[in-house]
């Protein structure tokens, strides 16, 4: 007799796979930067990948419903009470049964149904034909009700077991099924049909439970024999629920059993498994912007044939270590006769410095240069023998390798010594081009070195950004899979994971080379294709006038810094947290019990079980507590939604600057040095990150406590100039209302002068009220808010924020037009733009699903005022760092914060100062109605704000 296992089947629950996906990682917002919500493509992903690589099965079938079943026609009622989806979630719950279906396609995996019956039934027939066949069928579920089918040819794998986001594998086979449900396989249906499940509708015996259904099993067996033996049931109250609800015992043990005899016929050479199709997978995977699979995909598709475009063909490489000085001048030979080449740095962090990617707190490890496709080179400077004894004690010291030969690893000289002269006049020879990817990190990294670089005229980083703003990632990695279909080492397969990571200097010369040349060598080609697209979408001079040049500008703040007073945020650490500890004890008060206000789980608990508030979200683990509903139940008069909501914006502000920005400050500098990213607004603004400077609020006094700790150098002064009602200005010029123009040209409160049009009466006569009203109004009218949103804000009826609204556009007619115009545009397009011509593709606008069609409209709307904004702040930022450098100022730019730029000068610089930034900031770009620039000056930021 063959002790060889029996071949295994896998039977996957579909939809309830589904189901899961979309409601437990629907939570995560996962959507593409098309709009589309990729929960369940995303969850069916990794649940294929995890089951094939963890159990190999030798057959695989997903199964999936077919509509109505007999049971509906037996019982009507039959999982009638399931909820309903809104039209938004149905219309995503669509797509994403669309997406699975391409990707079972792409895996060769075949979906089974059969018309009028469930995929239990499908499950149940397949699993009993293949043990006949000789087969061992899993099946691939948490349902409950598959342990009717358990045999010693059937058993089921539970993905989920245990508690949302600590679930484990847990498999039930013929001698532990009963653990389950506390019933044997062949008494389950018995069990089910006593119980009843509310998740299905299904009614069982009303009045019994649990306790009782084991013990009338357990005496009597199934459920036709304690039918026939009812007036012996004991107790009373079990015989009254048989006698009076049997029938519906009945009924609900047929709705419950599991049919094994449908009519269809396994088909083992359709199921059986097969490799992937991985280059439609990695197409299906661009297309979903999961790029990890996405490179994994091409990975195992091998080389393509050939790229999409001639310019994107993967030449064969030559990747070679440049360890001598002869070397270099090779290098250097090959790039001047170039002409243009690519160049990537690679860096390590300082000792101590803390974990997060940042120029000002990085040491070059080494530099690679590409020349011509698949010609690249590394040049190592600082590379180490990953030897934990002896590279211990020059980590603990900030010590790096000094010669050219450091325990058998040979690095070229330091970059300043003069023996590498040459290599620094090629980078700062302006005839010679240079492309990077996010080359401002570089030229920054390569500047703390000493060594300036000149002639950069292309980053593909930029260039994927202004082609298409959207895109889920500009990473390399990301980018070099879409266009060039070729998949990135990535660094921690070169450096390691976690713990076992390893600084940069430590990863192995051949691993580094490659790593570092490729990225070199794709940034040249990745040139080759962005540059003509960039030109096809009319994007050629903001990269050349504007996004270029606004590097250099950048790279000096972020060198420069800004300084914080230490012990003015550490009096505020003690100052908050004693809030926070009094907030805490408002929230047990009202609460009238103690819990943990930061658990969503306790929380819940007390709003909606003992409180009874009403629950106005669901997620997968219950009732949500998230800032939407908080603000929604406080908006109805609940107080503790609101101490909480006060709680926790403490809490934020303590842990994303108190405790955080003392920490950052940069040792050698004293300062603080934010880095600002050019490609990540989809509407054009720059992003400031590690800190993120842009996000302090400054209309609630935390808030303004936290500004006035930033401060200028000793004796200077704190300068901060911001555009006035920049984006309403920015309205009346694109939209040409006449009315709205006049109210800027006539100068005074544009909020009054609108109020006084939309309510027909003199300005004299515009109290406070109608002030707020028609600012709430100007704003909303940007944003492309609804009589919804507005009446909530001013917290009116509906029906007066739909009159507001109507009134607002019969008076500013051309505001509605150009609203209107935008939007009809935008869909024969498919993108809107700028002044300056910035796209943003909108494909919301052509999705099915009318809310995500509203979003798109509104999206349209604003795009091309919030994007012409940052246009502005940009053209502004580059204008003023010129001339400042032409006056010789000694002033610094410090910070951007969306329409805001603060300086620090010296007392006598000031005046100077803010003539110098009025002019290049009013005259940026000439428009309709004037640019107004105001000023503040101060001896830390709260005070120059006003």
């Amino acid at each position: 007799m063959s002790d060889t296992p029996p071949p295994r089947l896998f039977l996957v629950d579909g939809y309830a796979l589904i189901y899961r996906a979309f409601f437990a990682l629907g939570e995560q917002q996962f959507v593409s930067s098309k709009g589309e919500n990729t929960a369940i493509a995303r969850g069916a992903i990794e649940f294929l990948r995890k089951l094939i690589e963890r159990h190999h099965p030798e057959y695989l079938g997903w199964v999936h419903d077919a509509g109505l079943s007999f049971r509906n026609e037996r019982y009507p009622a039959y999982k009638a009470t399931r909820e309903r989806l809104e039209p938004a979630q149905q219309a995503d719950f669509d797509t994403g049964i669309e997406r699975v279906t391409e990707i079972l396609s792409a895996y060769r995996v075949p979906i089974l149904k059969l018309e009028g019956f469930e995929a239990d039934d499908v499950i149940g027939t397949l699993a009993r034909q293949a043990g006949a066949a000789g087969l061992k069928s899993v099946i691939v579920s948490g349902d409950k009700d598959f342990v009717q089918l358990v045999s010693p040819d059937v058993v089921i794998l539970n993905p989920w077991h245990g508690r949302p986001g600590r679930t484990t594998e847990k498999w039930y086979d013929h001698l532990n099924a009963a653990e389950r449900l506390g019933v044997p396989p062949n008494r389950v249906v018995d069990y089910l049909a006593l119980l009843g499940d509310a998740s299905d509708n299904v009614p069982g015996v009303k009045g019994v439970g649990e306790k009782t259904a084991h013990a009338l099993i357990e005496k009597w067996g199934p459920l036709e024999t304690i039918l026939e033996h009812v007036d012996q049931v004991e107790p009373t109250r079990a015989r009254t629920a048989l006698t009076q609800y049997g029938d519906n015992g009945r009924m609900s043990k047929e709705l419950v059993t599991i049919r094994t005899d449908l009519p269809m016929t396994l088909d083992l050479g359709a199921l059986a498994v097969q490799e992937p199709d991985w280059a439609r997978l990695r197409d299906l995977f661009v297309k979903l912007e999961f790029r990890n699979h996405a490179q994994d995909a091409a990975t195992k598709a091998g080389e393509p044939a050939g790229s999409r475009e001639a310019a994107g063909r993967a030449p064969a490489s030559t990747y070679e270590t440049i360890d001598t000085l002869d070397g270099v001048a090779r290098v250097i030979e090959l790039s001047r006769a170039a002409g243009s080449i690519a160049i990537d740095t690679e860096t390590m962090l300082e000792p101590g410095a803390p974990p997060v990617v940042n120029a000002m707190r990085s040491r070059l490890v080494g530099l690679a240069i590409a020349t011509a496709p698949g010609v690249s080179f590394y040049l190592p400077f600082r590379h180490r023998v990953n030897d934990p004894e002896q590279g211990g004690l020059d980590m603990d010291m900030g010590q790096t390798p000094r010669t050219p030969d450091v325990g058998g690893v040979r690095n070229l000289p330091e970059p300043l010594s003069p023996s590498l002269e040459p290599l620094r006049a090629l980078l700062a020879d302006p005839s010679v081009a240079k492309a990077g990817h996010n080359i401002k990190y570089d030229l920054l990294v390569l500047r703390r070195e000493g060594i300036e670089v000149r002639g950069v005229d292309f980053d593909t980083m930029l260039a994927s950004y202004l082609i298409d703003p959207s895109r889920r990632s500009h990473a390399l990695d990301a980018v070099a899979v879409e266009f060039l279909q070729r998949s990135m080492t990535s660094y921690d397969q070169v450096a390691g994971k976690g713990k076992q990571q390893v600084s940069f200097d430590r990863v192995a010369i051949d691993a580094a080379r490659d790593y570092s040349a490729a990225d070199a060598d794709v940034t040249r080609l990745l040139r080759g294709i962005l540059e003509p697209r960039l030109a096809a979408v009319g994007a050629v001079g903001l990269m050349r006038d504007v996004e270029l040049p606004l590097v250099d500008v950048l790279m000096d703040m972020e060198s420069t810094g800004i300084t914080i007073d230490v012990p003015w945020f550490h009096s505020l650490k003690t100052r908050f947290t004693k809030e926070r500890t009094v907030a805490e004890e408002a929230i047990y008060q009202v609460a009238d019990e103690r819990f943990n206000v930061n658990s969503n789980r306790q929380l819940a608990t007390v709003l909606f079980e003992k409180m009874h508030l009403p629950v106005r979200k669901k997620t997968a683990t219950g009732p949500s507590t998230d800032a939407s509903v908080l603000q929604q139940l406080a908006d109805e008069g609940h107080a503790l939604p609101l101490l909480v909501m006060e709680y926790r914006e403490l809490a934020k502000l303590e842990n994303t600057y108190l405790d955080t920005l003392p920490v950052l400050v940069n040792p050698a500098t004293g300062r603080l040095h934010t880095s600002y990213n050019q490609a990540v607004a989809a509407t054009g603004r720059l992003a400031s990150s590690d800190p993120n400077l842009q996000n302090i609020p400054i209309r609630r006094e935390l808030g303004k406590a936290i500004r006035r700790g930033f401060v200028p150098r000793a004796g200077w002064k704190l300068v901060a100039a911001d555009y006035s009602q920049i984006e309403l200005r920015l309205l009346a010029h694109l939209s040409g209302d006449p009315a709205f123009v006049e109210a800027f040209l006539a100068g005074g409160d544009i909020h009054r002068q609108t109020a006084a049009i939309i309510f027909g009466v003199p300005l004299t006569d515009i109290n406070g009220e109608m002030r707020a009203r028609a600012k709430t109004i100007n704003f909303a009218t940007i944003y492309g808010q609804g009589a919804h949103a507005l009446s909530r804000q001013l917290k009116i009826e509906h029906a007066s924020a739909k009159e507001f609204i109507e009134t607002y556009f019969q008076r500013f007619a051309g505001v509605r037009t150009f609203l209107d115009t935008t939007v009809e545009g935008a869909r024969e397009r498919g993108y809107v733009e700028t002044l300056l011509g910035r796209r943003r593709y909108i494909p919301e606008l052509q999705d099915r699903n009318f809310n995500i069609r509203a979003f798109g409209e509104r999206t349209a709307q604003n795009s091309p005022i919030q994007g012409s904004a940052a246009d502005l702040i940009k053209v502004a930022m580059i204008r003023v760092h010129r001339e400042m450098k032409r006056a010789g100022l000694e002033s610094r730019m410090l910070l951007q914060v969306h329409d805001e730029l603060v300086f620090e000068a010296p007392p006598a610089e000031v005046v100077t100062l803010e003539a110098l930034v009025s002019k290049e900031m009013t005259t940026a770009v000439m428009l309709r109605v004037p640019l107004v620039v105001d000023f503040g000056i101060g001896d830390n930021w709260l005070e120059a704000k006003g």
